[in-house]
């Protein structure tokens, strides 16, 4: 059952927004799976309308079923809905790309993003998937997880993506703490070439971090003196997110960032 499971997720994994439409044949290549017996998966989906066959009927593109699923997830609707307007002023404050992520599983999700404005930026596709050790809107969500978890990432291997990607276990965890402490992450070149990010985490009202928001940009754009302005304002603008997805004001330990008379 385990198996079956897991290359039926497979399956659906393989539709994203660059791989939308799948041949059978296409698609049996890419998963390396026999094609009589994908064929019968494709069926069934069909049947419960997580597939639907294309207009020659020998492509397949994602059903109708899923988005309905989709809808059933409050949490993501509403904090799409909530931090939008904070993620447009971020955009409009900085120039920069702002986005909304999540934790799941090991993996940092993107769940929503405002472009910049520049005709040349760092892409991070809705729906993307990303290391948590790599990256300050990766690496926000890996030092609110759990001791055991953290254990599990390293475990699983650390890639070395750029020179600057830290896999050193203790320095990871070094840097995790300080991340605590101080309420947010930067970092450049971490996890792509002449891209730096920053982010802050996102509380409920128990305190548990249920996303995050960030900026992502290009490194010959940042003057350092605009770092500590980009990090009051994101953090700011998570103070106001919290405010109300929460209902009420968060009480946090004071820190100079709770300083906003620098934002306009």
């Amino acid at each position: 059952m385990v198996k079956t499971l897991d290359k039926m997720v497979s399956i659906i994994e393989s539709f994203t927004k660059v791989k939308n439409v799948w041949s059978l044949r296409d698609l049996s290549a890419h998963l390396g799976m026999p094609k009589p017996s994908l064929y019968r998966f494709l069926v069934s989906f069909e049947h419960y309308g997580i597939l639907q066959r294309c207009d020659n009927e020998s492509n397949w593109s994602l059903g109708y079923c899923l988005f309905i699923w989709g809808s059933h997830v409050p949490q993501v609707a509403t904090l799409q809905q909530i931090t939008r307007p904070f993620l447009r002023d971020l955009v409009s404050k900085t120039g920069e790309t702002a986005v909304l992520t999540v934790y799941n599983n090991l993996e940092v999700i993107c769940i929503d993003k405002i472009e910049s404005k520049h005709t040349v930026r760092q892409e991070l596709t809705v729906g993307e998937r990303r290391v948590p050790y790599a990256g300050a809107t990766s690496k926000i969500h890996m030092a609110y997880i759990s001791e055991d978890e953290v254990n599990a990432i390293i475990q699983n291997g650390l890639r070395k993506f750029t020179d600057k990607t830290v896999t050193d276990p203790d320095e990871l965890k070094a840097q995790l703490a300080r991340i605590r402490r101080e309420g947010y992450s930067f970092t450049c070149e971490e996890r792509d070439p002449g891209v730096w990010g920053l982010a802050a985490p996102i509380q409920d009202d128990m305190g548990r971090v249920v996303a995050a928001i960030g900026l992502i940009g290009l490194a010959f754009r940042l003057e350092k003196d605009m770092v500590p302005h980009y990090i009051q304002l994101c953090c700011h603008m998570v103070k106001k997110i919290e405010e109300v997805l929460c209902g009420t004001t968060q009480t946090r330990k004071p820190s100079i960032l709770d300083d906003t008379s620098t934002l306009q």
